[in-house]
């Protein structure tokens, strides 16, 4: 009796190991989980700029339609199994269809037409799916393979996200900003100049443009000597990231001293160590917060100027965060015009995927509405800033003539397919022709409504860098214009470094005793 008992138990227990085996083997979860992949990757190695809110739905949606075909493909096929294997080379095909015609275009050779390339690569799925139905295998062992691939390819960049929000949540726990050693002391309020920041990003120096682009910007830069202006002919940047760049002007100081950028691999080096750092490790929170709460605001605030700024699509993620809460005004028109169909993160994330051929068809015009209006919309608004009482510390990052072009030299519209068509000059040329006029009419305004002489600083971030037909080191390169009313200009060396700038400023206007750092 015993026997028996313990056979029967032996039996079960057998019974339950196999189905646990079994049910393991037979698990499937490739489909979602290499539905998820491509966004998580996308988002993982664009985090600093990228909320995760901007995720969220096409995250959503992947999963949600690669469920749907999963079925639907489990009902025609008679296989859940082999109806996985065909969902996900599918999802393959679909999420690499745009990096794969990006590939071949830029390889000079030969581009088919999306009318010819995509229904070719349906065919070709539709293939696949009629051979996997047909063959004779269970496809147990491709299944664990994906299974396994799958899961590593997820647990890799949930792993990215996860340390990534642990550092920055140290970050956030550190205080905003040490209130600095006030060495300017108090000014009578009614007599302070506003002052005008204005970053151009990517606008090329008037000496690039002339050896690379044939275009003589000397009509442009002789107006604003005209006006008042010193221009710094020979100033430099240490660095082409544009936070970065922002961020030492902003601070008075060389973030990273013991650094430089190296272009032909990308890096920036340590000096003494040899240590190097990939070009997009300064895109951090911790250099958004540099800018943000800076302290060049903290000192004019201190004075009773109230910070005043603009974002663009670059800001639109994090930074917007922190402007918002340290600012006493945040204006950010392209936030206001776009909706979130029509973020960088989805339009990058659309184009790489089989609906590339739709896109501009379906909410390219909404994009590029917002593009345009970013752009105008912080012009107009700052024609409009004297107006507001008191002192004011205005900060403008205008995103032009970075890409995308989508004005020409007159302010007209570009086809969509040029919008990041560096190789052709006309595109870049008259984007910069175009910001260099609305900018200068933006400076006879505030020279002409502004009740006390303005401070108005125009930088740009950096020069052109790689990917423009232009020579390695002409990134270095800025254009360097100050309008400092009352300062003896003969005192100015034409390669001062941006980051002097505010020291300049602090040490005319309000008796400061900051020393100038090492120009470039």
């Amino acid at each position: 009796m015993r026997e028996a008992s313990s056979s029967r138990l032996a039996c079960i227990m057998r019974s339950l190991s196999i189905r646990r085996r079994l049910s393991w083997k037979s698990l499937v979860l490739h489909p979602v989980l290499f539905a998820a992949f491509p966004i998580l990757f996308l988002y993982a190695h664009n985090i600093h700029q990228t909320s995760a809110s901007q995720m969220w739905l096409p995250l959503g949606v992947s999963v949600a339609a690669t469920v749907v075909l999963w079925a639907a493909l489990s009902l025609i096929l008679r296989s859940v199994v082999k109806a996985a294997l065909a969902t996900t080379i599918l999802v393959f095909f679909f999420f690499n269809y745009g990096r794969f015609y990006e590939l071949i275009e830029h390889q000079g050779v030969w581009v088919p037409r999306h009318a010819y390339l995509l229904p070719s690569v349906l065919f070709f799925w539709g293939y696949c799916t009629y051979f996997i139905k047909l063959v004779r295998r269970d496809f147990a062992l491709t299944t664990r393979i994906l299974n396994v691939a799958a899961v590593a390819l997820i647990a890799v960049n949930l792993l990215n996200i996860g340390s990534y929000q642990i550092r920055l949540a140290r970050v956030e726990a550190v205080a905003p900003a040490e209130t600095p050693e006030h060495t300017i002391g108090p000014a009578d309020i009614s007599t302070l100049p506003d002052i005008y920041f204005i970053i151009l990003d990517n606008y090329a120096h008037p000496d690039t443009m002339l050896e690379w682009y044939d275009y003589d910007n000397s009509e442009f830069i002789n107006s604003l000597e005209d006006k008042g202006f010193f221009v710094a002919h020979g100033s430099r940047t240490r660095t082409p990231s544009s936070p970065q760049c922002i961020a030492q002007v902003l601070s008075m100081e060389y973030l990273t001293p013991g650094w430089y950028f190296d272009a032909d691999i990308r890096n920036y080096v340590e000096h003494e160590s040899g240590v190097t750092y990939h070009e997009s490790y300064t895109w951090n929170d911790i250099t958004f917060r540099k800018i943000t709460y800076s302290r060049v605001a903290d000192l004019l605030r201190a004075q009773g100027y109230r910070y005043i700024a603009f974002g663009n699509d670059v800001s639109n993620a994090r930074w917007d965060n922190y402007m918002e809460d340290n600012t006493d005004l945040y204006f950010n028109y392209f936030v206001e015009a776009a909706t979130s169909w029509v973020s960088e993160f989805q339009e990058t994330l659309w184009n790489t995927t089989m609906l590339r051929p739709f896109y501009y068809e379906l909410v390219g015009s909404h994009y590029e509405t917002a593009l345009r209006r970013m752009t105008l919309g912080t012009i107009q608004h700052l024609k409009v800033i004297p107006e507001v009482e008191g002192p004011k510390f205005v900060f403008a990052y205008v995103n032009c003539p970075h890409t995308p072009f989508v004005f020409g030299p007159q302010g007209e519209y570009v086809d969509p397919i040029n919008w990041q068509n560096r190789d052709d000059k006309q595109f870049y040329l008259g984007q910069y022709i175009f910001i260099s006029r609305e900018i200068e009419n933006v400076v006879d305004v505030l020279l002409t409504q502004s009740e006390v002489p303005p401070v108005i600083v125009l930088q740009s971030d950096h020069g052109l860098r790689r990917g423009y037909p232009v020579g390695g080191s002409e990134w270095k390169k800025i254009l360097n214009a100050m309008y400092l009313p009352g300062m003896d200009y003969d005192e100015l060396s034409e390669s001062i470094s941006p980051v002097n700038t505010f020291r300049l400023i602090f040490n005319h206007y309000f008796g400061a005793e900051y020393p100038l750092l090492e120009d470039d």
